[in-house]
């Protein structure tokens, strides 16, 4: 009777195993032809009528699809069954993306999203992942060479222009009279590619229209593309990779209608006919590419120059980009011996502190003022170029924290946990320095923890229970970092405020909730809210240019701020570079904050400080000043 019972068990147990195994859809898909579909492969028992009813599509849109399946079907055939009708596309995952932020940038809402990524739905979104979005046609345009300020004539004007001069030095291009509803996830770029016309376009039939529109609004898209005088066709700002300087007036401090300003940019050209595309399957391939590491920040570069021309459009400047990298010092060299930088009255760049201590006295003896975009450290010893640091120093750093601190809390306690050996020791250093200066005589207690003596350990005896602790950590390694933050997250502490180098998201092993768990806070230059306005409208723009997404990990964001910021200053002031405040509006991921360190060196000091929560990146000061606001 045993024995009945478990023979009838066994084979009841194999008939529902078939049963589930039929019932459940494929967790794989793939994409051919901008359709995604399912990989689905054929089971015992399995027939079309049963896939048509598990997968929700017609027998005969399975039989289409797989030609073969029509006569039979065998154990073990692959079978492509279509998801959806929609075109879709793959997506890599970058820093700060969310299920929302994703969404909302492909113009769906998260359950469409999760719908084109089921096997996905209950996992963490992690830097690198591939996932599959709705696809968005973008124009193949080769990276340009030269900027007009003709943004209110579009293609079709362009190419129409000689026939619709009517002797009036005017262009005018008849189009479709349309309302447009604003759908879901929508900007203006957007909505003037679907109809083929231009933003400016749109801005100038809709008085009063502004970035910030929202579903269900209407907007006019324009019968006529606009009248634009002849003249204003002319180039503004010129980009050329050649060496053919004009002869300049410079003297600090004057202000003028025609500049010249250098761009050293390390593209690393001379690498890119080694290119094999072929062996760049991963992120981590792509990314160890040398030509692809700054490229963006170039692109984003002339999307500001020309966003410059168009609003300075009396003043002409010629930009003049050159690949000046850390592999050889020949490019520097052969610049400075010429002479073609004397006329220059602004140079950005170059971006690594061995070629940019090489043009330092230069500078100095032509009195060029130059930009460092990038170096933390730099302090301008032992050189009396003019020189602007556009990136904060730890000690600005400390200090931007140190003020959002005690507008949090009257009494905390400060851990420092550092690894000596580490690279993050200088930061460290000033880190502690900065705190023990700014609170020496406060309620706020410093302490500091050598990771690798005292060990985890050492962290959890120096944790205060009866305040809130704000644990910063000036050490990687992902086995370290993994083992820090599950012993800490096995501790379940309410009362502690993680700060953590940025290098940690990218270590697979932690889970995500830790870091929410902790409230952990990142400290940085640049951060990128995208929700604002004008972050939502340069994603479109870049995207629809060059056919990619713009990250901060390939400068893009840096690229742009950089760039418009210096050249609006240069246009504003001239090269004397007085304090200039730029529209926050029109910066995507930085502000500027310049204080004088000595005669010639200008510090910025604007630091962000952004938080995670809830999966998502916020700006950690945004609820101080609502707070402080009343609101």
């Amino acid at each position: 009777m045993t024995r009945k019972f478990i023979c009838l068990l066994f084979y009841l147990c194999i008939f529902t195993t078939s049963i589930w195994a039929q019932a459940v859809k494929s967790s794989k898909t793939t994409i051919i032809d901008q359709h995604l579909f399912y990989v689905h492969q054929v089971v015992q028992g399995q027939t079309l009528s049963r896939l048509s009813a598990l997968y929700n599509v017609p027998v005969n849109t399975i039989v289409k699809q797989n030609p073969k399946a029509e006569k039979m079907l065998s154990i073990g055939q692959i079978l492509y069954i279509p998801v959806s009708d929609a075109s879709v596309e793959y997506y890599i995952v970058q820093a700060g993306d969310s299920w929302y932020k994703i969404a909302r940038n492909r113009g769906i809402t998260e359950i469409e999203l999760h719908r084109l990524n089921a096997h996905k739905i209950n996992t963490l979104l992690s830097i690198g992942d591939t996932l599959v979005v709705p696809y968005i046609a973008m124009e193949d345009t080769p990276i340009a060479t030269s900027i007009s300020n003709n943004s209110n004539i579009n293609n079709n004007s362009k190419n129409n222009q000689n026939k619709n001069n009517n002797g009036n030095n005017k262009v005018t291009v008849q189009k479709e009279n349309i309302r447009h509803t604003v759908a879901q996830g929508e900007t203006l770029y957007a909505i003037a590619r679907k109809y083929n016309t231009s933003y400016n376009d749109i801005k100038a039939a809709n008085p009063g229209l502004n970035d910030d529109i929202v579903p269900g609004q209407i907007i006019n898209i324009p019968d006529i593309a606009g009248t634009v005088p002849a003249s204003q066709t002319e180039p503004v700002i010129t980009i050329t990779h050649e060496n053919t300087a004009k002869p300049s007036l410079l003297n600090i401090g004057e202000k003028k209608s025609h500049y010249t300003v250098y761009m050293f940019i390390p593209l690393y050209l001379s690498q890119g006919t080694d290119i094999n595309t072929s062996k760049i399957k991963t992120l981590d391939a792509y990314n160890n590419i040398k030509p692809f590491s700054f490229i963006q920040f170039y692109e984003a570069m002339l999307l500001a120059a020309e966003d410059i021309s168009k609003q300075y459009p009396d003043i002409r400047i010629d930009l003049k980009v050159e690949d000046v990298n850390n592999l050889s010092s020949v490019k520097m060299d052969k610049l400075i011996s010429s002479g073609e930088l004397k006329n220059a009255d602004l140079i950005i760049g170059p971006f690594f502190g061995k070629e940019f201590t090489k043009l330092c006295q230069y500078a100095q003896n032509q009195k060029i003022c130059l930009v460092n975009p990038f170096s933390v450290t730099y302090e301008g010893t032992g050189s009396n170029a003019y020189v602007y640091k556009a990136a904060a120093s730890y000690n600005a750093q400390a200090v931007k924290f140190a003020k959002y601190l005690v507008d949090m809390h009257q009494t905390a306690n400060i851990i420092i946990v550092n690894n000596p050996s580490s690279k993050e020791k200088a930061k460290a250093v000033a880190y502690t320095n900065t705190f023990q200066s700014i609170f020496a005589n406060s309620n706020i207690n410093i302490q500091e923890i050598n990771i690798q003596s005292a060990g985890i350990a050492g962290v959890k005896s120096a944790i205060n229970p009866n305040c809130e602790n704000y644990i910063f950590t000036f050490f990687e390694g992902e086995i370290t970092v993994t083992n820090f933050m599950q012993t800490m997250h096995a501790q379940k502490y309410e009362n502690v405020t993680l700060i953590a180098p940025e290098s940690w998201l990218e270590y697979d092993n932690i889970e995500s909730e830790y870091f929410m768990e902790f409230k952990t806070h990142y400290i940085s230059q640049y951060f990128v809210d995208y929700s604002k306005p004008a972050v939502i409208n340069f994603l479109d723009r870049f995207r629809m240019k060059y056919n990619i997404e713009p990250t901060l990990d390939h400068f893009a964001f840096q690229g742009y701020d950089i760039t418009y910021y210096f050249l609006s200053s240069l246009c504003e002031k001239g090269t004397a570079f007085a304090p200039y405040d730029a529209p926050n509006k029109a910066l995507l991921s930085t502000q500027f904050k310049f204080i004088p360190n000595g005669d010639f060196l200008q510090e910025n000091t604007f630091t962000n400080i952004f938080k995670i929560s809830d999966y998502h990146f916020y700006e950690a000061t945004r609820n101080i000043s609502e707070k402080n606001n009343g609101q």
